[in-house]
Order: structure tokens, then C-alpha cells, then sequence
């Protein structure tokens, strides 16, 4: 199979890459070259920027290929600019978009996290999460999807959604989309999993925010991987909107858990309510990436569809932990997000178990 990959040189699109050559497919890679992965010198290399459009399109419309896997499509004029450039000239054109599509923290400029229970809405959710749950590829009403950006959300977001109104309009052309989750294992550029991992090393206190019951489901960088390749390789997933992610669905008391066990040691959490972390701290809850799975409402795409039409392969999340905390022991990291607020994260905890202990008390007495 002859397969061009726009970006493919980080996470879960080096994965991808390699897949692909070991079973002996031609990939080329088109990107600025910045980037070169080990097999830089088994993939064929076009150099581009993807944001000059109408170069993009003049290197690309006269090449054919199976497939064309696009990682770095971000905004509706990036997939005009492939439909103009593959149309006619490529089999399946499968671009990454996110489950962020849903809503969620971190993707709406007036974000505000509320305790537990209190019943709050937040504006960011574009369609209910409660009421969605699992959250299936057909929740969102994709003609509904305005095509102004809405100020209230995170540009990155609307982006995504935009992209896929713009593909469901455009029948006369072969389009896959994948809406990925947060995506963690080793070598993992956000370091979602070490802001855990570091914290429950150090073995002092650790916030779990509202007792971490918030449930999600995160996807394992190599299963996603693998998605792409399978979807490229499935006759019916075309013209398809699939949900890819694990199938574990955890809370984040049982996340840290699991990194815990994998790493040997005892997690020393201490459950605070959300308004109290807030209120009572200077920690920097605006930073999304912050803590980011303590703030997920019922988070859980459902990956029944991918199942069905490609067979969509899964690893315990116990195996994937496990390995990614020995890739993370084996490679040492700088300091994980808001770790230099470490003495405040442990001084609150401290001062909550003292002050709630003896409140406490006055029921015992």
C-alpha cells in the first residue's frame, strides 16, 4: 500500500509509521523535516508547510496514493485544502479530529470548575455530557456546527467540529474521521500521566480532587496507533465518524491506582472538594493542563462503531500503565505541570485532614 502521512513524526503517529513499514507499505511523510523519527531513512520525505495552502495543494494534486493519513489538520480550510489536493487521487483520506468535539474541560474560555453534586452546568459542553453517556459519534448534530468560531470556547475545539461538518457535506469524496482521546504511554509530549506518577513517587500528599470519581476513558498511545491502520485497511470505514479510545473506563481514585501498583508504591491521597481546592489555594486550576483528568464529568465515548466495521484493538489499561511508568523510570523527565507548587498541594492537604479531622470529632463527641 502506498500511504502518505501529513506529520506522522510524534505519539501516536510514529506508531502508525512504523506499523506501516514493518508490513512493507510505502510511506511518505510530508512535513517541515524538523522532526526525524529512527526511520527517517525508510520513509520517503516531501518538505511543506501545511499552513501554506495553496502550496500544499501544488505539491500533492498530482500524486496518487492509497491512503493519506492527515495529523495536522486543525481548522476547515486545512481539509478544503486536501480535498482539493486528493480528490480523484486517493482511496481514503482519514484525518484526526478529537473527542474535545463533546465538550469537557479545557476547551471553552470561560471554564469553571464546580464541586461535586452541585448540579452547575458548564458552558463549555456542547452537547450534555450526562445526558450522553456513552457518548456515541452521532450525539453531536453535525448541522448544527456553526461555521463562526464561538468565543466562549476554545478555538481548537470548534475547529474539529467544523472539519467534520465540512467532510459529512462532501459525499464525492473518501474521508475517514477519528476522534482521539486523550492519548498517554511512553514518550507522551503532555505528560498527562507523569503529573500523576511524579506525585505519587515523591510519596507526600497528593490532592484527588471531589475524591476523583469523575469516570473517563483514556486511550493508550499505541492502540491508537494501530486504529489508523486498521481503518485504512477496513472496505467499510469510509465516510465514517468513529471514536477511538481504550476500553477501560476508570475514575481517577483507580487511575492513580494503577500507577501506583505499577510503580511499587502506596498512593497518599487526600480527598478535597472542588470549591474547597479552589477557594482555598492559589494552585492553578485555570491551567487545564493541571491535574487534568481531576476535573472530567462522565467522560466515556463509546467505541461500539469501531468495533463493528475494523475490529478495533484494545490493551488492558494495567499493561499499558505498566509499561509507560517503566519507560518513565527508564528516561528521566523535568518536573511534571504545576510542580513547583508541590509544597502548596501538600500543605493543603495537610491542612484539610487537620481541620476536617476535627470537625470530624464534633460528630464522635
Amino acid at each position: 500500500m502506498n500511504v502518505l502521512f501529513i506529520g506522522g513524526t510524534r505519539d501516536f503517529g510514529k506508531i502508525t509509521v512504523r506499523r506501516l513499514l514493518e508490513r512493507g507499505d510505502n510511506v511518505t511523510i510530508f512535513s517541515r523535516g524538523n522532526v526525524r523519527p529512527d526511520f527517517w531513512d525508510e520513509i520517503d520525505h516531501i518538505a511543506g508547510d501545511r499552513n501554506d495552502h495553496d502550496a500544499f495543494v501544488e505539491t500533492l494534486k498530482s500524486r496518487q496514493f492509497d491512503a493519506v493519513i492527515d495529523n495536522v489538520a486543525y481548522v476547515p480550510d486545512d481539509v478544503r485544502a486536501a480535498i482539493r489536493a486528493f480528490r480523484g487521487n486517493v482511496g481514503k483520506y482519514v484525518v484526526s479530529s478529537s473527542v474535545s468535539v463533546y465538550g469537557g474541560p479545557g476547551h471553552a474560555t470561560n471554564w469553571r470548575t464546580v464541586g461535586a453534586g452541585s448540579g452547575a452546568r458548564s458552558e463549555d459542553e456542547y452537547v450534555d455530557l450526562e445526558a450522553n453517556v456513552p457518548l456515541r459519534e452521532e450525539s453531536i448534530d453535525l448541522t448544527g456546527v456553526s461555521w463562526d468560531l464561538d468565543p466562549t470556547r476554545d478555538a481548537y475545539a470548534d475547529g474539529k467540529r467544523q472539519m467534520s461538518r465540512l467532510l459529512s457535506e462532501t459525499p464525492d469524496f473518501p474521508w475517514v474521521v477519528m476522534r482521539i482521546p486523550s492519548v498517554l504511554g511512553p514518550d507522551e509530549r503532555s505528560d498527562r500521566l507523569w503529573f500523576y506518577l511524579q506525585r505519587v513517587l515523591d510519596g507526600r500528599e497528593m490532592i484527588l480532587r471531589d475524591g476523583g470519581l469523575g469516570v473517563f476513558r483514556p486511550g493508550f498511545r499505541d492502540d491508537v496507533g494501530l486504529a489508523f491502520v486498521d481503518v485504512i485497511d477496513s472496505p467499510r470505514a469510509v465516510k465514517e465518524i468513529y471514536n477511538i479510545t481504550g476500553s477501560d473506563i476508570v475514575n481517577l481514585r483507580r487511575f492513580i491506582g494503577i500507577i501506583a501498583e505499577a510503580a511499587g508504591r502506596t498512593p497518599n491521597t487526600v480527598s478535597i472538594p472542588g470549591n474547597v481546592v479552589e477557594t482555598a489555594s492559589d494552585l492553578p486550576w485555570h491551567d487545564w493542563w493541571y491535574d487534568f483528568f481531576s476535573r472530567m464529568p462522565a467522560y466515556i465515548p463509546s467505541i461500539d462503531r469501531a468495533r463493528r466495521h475494523f475490529e478495533m484493538k484494545t490493551t488492558p489499561i494495567e499493561t499499558w500503565v505498566a509499561q509507560t511508568v517503566e519507560w518513565y523510570r527508564a528516561n528521566p523527565q523535568p518536573d511534571s505541570n504545576g510542580y513547583e507548587h508541590r509544597d502548596a498541594e501538600v500543605a493543603l492537604c495537610q491542612r484539610w485532614e487537620q481541620d476536617y479531622g476535627a470537625f470530624e470529632k464534633t460528630f464522635k463527641a
